[in-house]
Order: C-alpha cells, then structure tokens, then sequence
C-alpha cells in the first residue's frame, strides 16, 4: 500500500527543511505526498521572514486533496496561527487518518515560526495524534526547563502523553547524560528509550526533524504499528545524515 499523507507546513524553497523536505521524505518511504503550504518563508544566512498562507485557500487545497482520494495520515508541521490552525482542522473533519504534529515554533537559529500558543497545541490531542517535539519544543509545551537528562525527557514525554495523544516521541539529539542518541517514545501504558548511534551533522543537513515526522506519519498510514513506524522513520533520518 501507497499511502496519501497530507503534509501541512511552510514552504522553504531550498528543501533543507519544511514542505520540501517532507515531501522528499514521504517519497523515499514510498508514500504519496499532498503539499499544502501553511506559509511562504524566506530563510537564508541574514534574510529571514515568512507570510502565512490565507485560510480560505488552505482549505480549498484540503477539500480538493480529499475529493480525490483517501488520506491516511496527515503531518502537521509550521502553523502560522489559528486561522490557519481553525481552518485545516475543519477541512479534514471526517477524516480517518492518523496524525503526527510536529509542533514546528522556532528555527534552529530561534525566529519565531508561529503564533500559536501551547495550549493549541496540547489542544490537537487525540487517541491516533503522535506528538514529535525536540528538546526545546518540550520545554516550551510544558513550560519548564529544557530536558538535560534521559530520566528529565522521559518524565516530560510522559507528562506530554497525559494531555490524550495517543503516542508523544521526544527526540532526543544529544543529550549531555548520554554516548549517541536517545529518543524517549512515551504511549498510554509505558514509555521506553530508544538507544542509537549520534551522527555528527554535516553543514546544510537540516530538517531532520521534519523528515522524521513525514517519514513516520506514512509508516503510520501505511498501517504499520507505531514501533515499526518510529523505528522506519529513525532510519530514514540516519541515512539522510550518512549520505551528506
């Protein structure tokens, strides 16, 4: 099975990370990528801005994906604000797809990228949404302190996993307290830590969390279960730094 994913989130025309890179994503995982861009962004070494998309025509791209053909999951990256927010969720209302919200608010230099408050976020909750925040991402749902150690992430993804989603990966990069990578996967009955080697990232390999979050929505709508998904789609992040 080829599966639809519906991929929501700012169009970065460089592909080094956002809609571009998640469309390469779902591609190299044998789905069907349907683009929709949340926002136009300009991101370069001193350029930076982004305008967001007008509700109206995000959810005419929505309804017009739909009428031809099912989608089975649909990743939410960049959200500009709650226009954009409201108008997405009504457009894929009756939808059976799983989701996976990235929740995309800073660039790695730390612009702003959305004027979404948390609470909207934790909002998006369900049995079949898996929620993928880095470390800061985490930090900011919760309004704490930024995980330093396994046990910290692990207790936040547990604390996430309590607001109703039915999976929360914490992606761990490089925490202090750990040789190599470590990803925290925290569902209604356990949480678990998902041990692997930390690849030194070349220069211009970005976007590794958009990639995984693509990756693992067209696992999940492929019908794989979330460990095989999770697993799949570290895999493809992997490669993706190997090959640069």
């Amino acid at each position: 099975m080829s599966p639809r994913v519906l991929l929501l989130a700012g169009h970065e025309p460089t592909g080094r990370a956002g809609l571009l890179a998640d469309v390469a994503a779902v591609l190299a995982r044998g789905g069907q990528p349907v683009a929709v861009p949340t926002a136009q962004t300009a991101q370069g070494t001193a350029t930076f801005m982004w305008r967001a998309a007008a509700p109206r025509v995000l959810a005419a791209q929505i309804a017009a994906a739909r009428e031809l053909g099912p989608l089975h999951a649909v990743k939410w990256g960049m959200v500009p604000g709650a226009a954009q927010l409201s108008a997405a969720s009504t457009a894929l209302k009756g939808a059976d797809a799983w989701w996976v919200v990235d929740p995309v608010v800073r660039t790695s230099r730390g612009e702003p990228l959305t004027r979404l408050s948390a609470r909207a976020y934790l909002e998006l909750a369900g049995p079949r949404v898996v929620l993928t925040p880095n470390l800061d991402e985490v930090a900011w749902l919760l309004r704490r302190p930024v995980p330093r150690t396994v046990a910290e992430a692990a207790e936040a993804a547990e604390a996430l996993a309590r607001y109703g989603f039915g999976a929360v990966l914490v992606k761990g990069g490089h925490l202090p307290d750990v040789e190599g990578l470590a990803d925290v996967l925290a569902t209604p009955e356990r949480v678990r830590v998902l041990r692997g080697e930390w690849l030194e990232r070349a220069p211009g390999r970005r976007g590794t969390g958009c990639r995984l979050a693509s990756a693992l929505a067209t696992e999940l709508g492929r019908g794989r279960t979330l460990e095989a998904a999770v697993r799949a789609a570290r895999g493809l992040v992997v490669r993706y730094l190997r090959a640069g």
